[in-house]
């Protein structure tokens, strides 16, 4: 990318390059209801702190302890002047952050009751411009990991770019992440983002972007579906119910980590940045996950997508100290119980946890 206006270089050489969004989140505590027309419900608490898919995965994984890059944009206002403070005492790398002359930077308003689900207002300012286009090959770190967060949200992201940056990556052994983000309004290009799989390394999404990427009712046969569609290893997130997990290894089920609940914003970022740090630990796919189940559900215990994660010590700490349920058709963790079969996909045919799986439940 061409003109980059941030100045911090990070202190260390990065090995992982995050690429997509960064907004300036505004993040309101939990109210008891939402307000009518022209009445106003108090909260607690507001904050405005950084956000974004991308920059959300960086300052996780940063928070975790690795070096990392990010390519992005900003406007040139007192938002992005905010974030560029935040994220240089951090230590993030930003010098391909560029700050677009005349924009807004990326703003999300983020808001919930107590009982419900959050509820976001987006504007993409700045972030309407991003095309991705310009990434020199040489950032992208050898042994590492590349992101790109936010993909089919940041309407101008050029697909034959990415592609080539995904090509650049695999030269370099370097893993490549994609994680996507859905719009509300419009036509979703179900086939831009199936044309990239070939060139994936680990595919993360949650369940209703599957579904609407695949025209699948669930997660085994959305998992089926994309990984026929070429990528390696297939996550399909599922909020409070876990995950479902395919490569060429195996299945993974897993369910949730019980943590006391403040905010959920960022979870599914948080858990691609324990899933990426799992991958630069050369962990398999059952403890890559269960790395990444951790991250995600501690960074719900504070308000803000990022302030509940923890150094990785205490990652590691509350993995050990707390179980979560998962069953695998994997030879590497202890049988516990039998589980049974899924739901028969479309096709007709089942590729979920067949008979002689195991439900499983790590030691103390």
């Amino acid at each position: 990318m061409s003109s980059p206006q941030a100045s911090n270089h990070g202190s260390l050489e990065h090995r992982v390059l995050c690429i997509g969004d960064m907004t300036a989140d505004v993040l309101a505590s939990p109210v008891r209801k939402l307000p009518a027309p022209g009445e106003v419900s108090m909260t607690d608490r507001i904050v405005v702190s950084p956000g974004g898919n991308a920059l959300n995965t960086a300052i996780a994984l940063r928070r975790l302890g690795e070096s990392v890059r990010l390519v992005s944009s900003l406007g040139d206002d007192a938002f992005g002047d905010m974030l560029i403070s935040q994220l240089e005492a951090l230590g993030l790398d930003l010098r391909d952050v560029r700050r677009e002359p005349g924009c807004a930077t990326p703003t999300t308003l983020v808001y919930r009751t107590h009982d419900e689900d959050r509820r976001y207002i987006g504007a993409l300012g700045a972030a309407e411009r991003f095309t991705g286009e310009g990434i020199s090959p040489d950032v992208i770190p050898e042994d590492g990991v590349l992101l790109a967060a936010g993909y089919l949200k940041l309407r101008a992201w050029n697909d034959d770019a990415l592609a080539e940056l995904f090509r650049a990556a695999r030269q370099r052994r370097c893993q490549v992440v994609l994680n996507v983000c859905l719009p509300l309004e419009g036509h979703v290009p179900a086939e831009r983002c199936l044309r990239l799989l070939p060139l994936v390394d680990v595919f993360v999404v949650n369940e209703d972007e599957a579904r609407v990427l695949t025209s699948e009712p669930d997660p085994v046969c959305q998992a089926k579906f994309l990984r026929n569609a070429g990528t390696r290893r297939v996550i399909v997130t599922r909020a409070s119910e876990g995950l479902y997990a395919q490569d060429g290894s195996g299945v993974v089920q897993m369910g949730a980590f019980t943590v006391p609940l403040v905010d959920p914003s960022g979870c599914g970022d948080c858990f691609n940045a324990g899933l990426i740090a799992g991958l630069l630990r050369g962990e398999n796919m059952l403890e890559t996950l269960q790395l990444a189940s951790a991250v995600g559900a501690l960074a719900a215990t504070a308000l803000g997508c990022t302030n509940g994660v923890p150094p990785m010590a205490d990652v590691e700490r509350f993995v050990r100290e707390n179980r979560v349920e998962y069953r695998t058709t994997l030879s590497n963790a202890p049988p516990l119980a039998t589980a049974p079969h899924p739901e028969a996909c479309s096709s007709g045919s089942r590729n979920g946890i067949p008979d002689g799986a195991e439900t499983r439940n790590p030691p103390r």
